[in-house]
C-alpha cells in the first residue's frame, strides 16, 4: 500500500504521541506499580471512549483476540518492561522489534516477501543480540521483547479479520474487556503513592499513551495495512531515545545505540521490501 500524506501526517503524530510516553511511564513507575498504570490506562481509556460513542461498542470474538493481544496483555508487558528496564528508550527498541514479528507472521501466514526482507529480518536480530550485549540489557528488556510479539500478533489478526473496523467503538470494547483481565495481577509488586501528581501522571499517560495513541495507530494499519504501518512506526523509538534524553537526561550507551541502528536497520530493509498483500 502507498503511503499517502494523510498516512504520513499519522506516522509523524503517533511518532510524538508514543516516543514521549516511554521515559513518562518511566517516572510515573515511581509512583504506582506497572498493573497499576495498565490498570489506569484502560479505565480512562473506557470512560473517554464509550463517552464518544454513547456507550457503542464494535464486539465480538475477533474483536475480544485483538483486544488480549493489543491491549490487555501488552498493556501489561509494555508496563511492566518500562518499568524494570534502566532505559525507557532500549525498551522502547525492543517493544519495536514489533514489526520484525509482522514480517515473519506476515510470510508464515502466505505473504510473498523477498530474500531482502528475510536478510532484513536476520539483520534486525542481529541488532538485537548487540543490544543484549550492553550491560543495561537486562529482564525489562525480555519482557519488552514479547510485548513486540505480542503487539504484532494483535496488529496481523485485526489487519486479517477486522480491518474495516470503528475505531473508536472497537477501542471502547478492547479497554473495556481489558479492565477485568488486568484487576487479578493488580497485587503483583503493588505499591501506589497517592498525591496530585501521580494522578495527573496516570491520567495524562492514559490519554496521551491509550486514547490519542491507539486511535492513531488503528487508523494507520487500516490506512497503510500491518506491514507498512509497523514499518512506519520505526520512527517511534527514535522518538523516544530523543524523549528520554529531553525529560530524564538519560542518555543510550554506545553499545545501546549500535544495536538499536542495526535493528530498525534491519527492520526497515525488511517492511520496505516486503509485500503487505494477502
Amino acid at each position: 500500500m502507498a503511503v499517502t500524506s494523510r498516512g504520513l501526517r499519522l506516522v509523524v503524530l503517533l511518532a510524538l504521541v508514543w516516543g514521549s510516553s516511554y521515559p513518562l511511564i518511566k517516572i510515573t513507575a515511581f509512583y504506582a506499580s506497572p498493573v497499576i498504570i495498565s490498570l489506569s490506562r484502560v479505565i480512562v481509556s473506557s470512560i473517554f471512549f464509550l463517552a464518544v460513542t454513547r456507550g457503542k461498542m464494535q464486539r465480538g470474538k475477533n474483536e475480544l483476540i485483538v483486544g488480549i493481544l493489543n491491549v490487555a496483555l501488552f498493556m501489561l508487558l509494555l508496563n511492566f518492561g518500562t518499568a524494570l528496564s534502566s532505559n525507557p528508550g532500549l525498551a522502547s527498541v525492543m517493544i519495536y522489534t514489533q514489526p520484525i514479528f509482522v514480517v515473519i507472521l506476515e510470510k508464515l501466514l502466505g505473504t510473498r516477501l523477498n530474500k531482502m526482507a528475510v536478510i532484513g529480518i536476520v539483520i534486525g536480530f542481529l541488532g538485537i543480540l548487540v543490544s543484549i550485549s550492553s550491560s543495561n540489557f537486562g529482564v525489562g528488556e525480555i519482557i519488552a521483547l514479547v510485548g513486540g510479539l505480542t503487539w504484532a500478533g494483535g496488529t496481523v489478526f485485526f489487519s486479517r479479520k477486522i480491518p474495516d473496523s470503528d475505531v473508536i467503538k472497537l477501542n471502547a470494547f478492547m479497554s473495556l474487556i481489558s479492565i477485568p483481565i488486568l484487576i487479578p495481577f493488580a497485587p503483583v509488586d503493588f505499591y501506589f503513592k497517592v498525591s496530585p501528581f501521580s494522578f495527573l501522571m496516570l491520567i495524562s499517560l492514559a490519554v496521551l499513551a491509550q486514547v490519542v495513541g491507539y486511535t492513531i495507530w488503528f487508523n494507520m494499519v487500516k490506512e497503510m495495512g500491518s506491514v507498512v504501518a509497523s514499518s512506519s512506526s520505526l520512527l517511534v523509538p527514535v522518538t523516544s531515545y530523543f524523549m528520554t534524553f529531553i525529560i530524564l537526561r538519560d542518555l543510550p550507551t554506545s553499545l545501546e545505540i549500535v544495536g538499536s541502528a542495526i535493528t530498525l536497520f534491519g527492520v526497515y530493509l525488511s517492511l520496505l521490501k516486503g509485500k503487505d498483500t494477502f
